[in-house]
């Protein structure tokens, strides 16, 4: 019957399971390299995922954007109709016309001449200060 002393055996197989246990460099290095292509199909899916929510969000923003638009037109061209109308009950329908256009095409006169005046005051250029 053999003695067993103090880890003496005990401690042997710990270390032939340790050297079972451990991989050469190259089986590391090999792992790593798949763990870091796995990392990265999943974060360029995250990334496609991610990406196609925001279009989704986008479309839907730009539609309400656009439909807004058209009805704020709409509702300008109303506007104007109804000024028309009630211009042409004291002035006549020609007369209501010309003013109506006149006053629409002097505020669209101040309104770009005043984004014009802005638009020279931009420093685009800090070299040129």
């Amino acid at each position: 019957m053999p003695v067993e002393q103090d880890g003496g055996t005990d401690a042997s197989s710990e270390s032939v399971s340790e050297n079972a246990n451990r991989k050469s460099l190259s089986d590391q290095f090999s792992e790593l390299v798949k763990d870091v292509r796995t990392l990265a199909n999943v974060e360029l899916e995250y990334y496609r995922t991610k990406l196609s929510v925001n279009m989704a969000a986008t479309k839907t923003v730009l539609t309400l954007f656009a439909l807004g638009s058209a009805f704020g037109l709409m509702t300008v061209i109303a506007l104007v109709l109804g000024l028309i109308m009630i211009a042409a009950h004291y002035y006549g329908p020609i007369a209501a016309t010309g003013l109506v256009t006149g006053g629409a095409l002097l505020l669209t006169t101040i309104l770009i001449a005043m984004a014009i005046k802005r638009a020279r005051k931009l420093p685009l250029d800090e070299e040129e200060q």
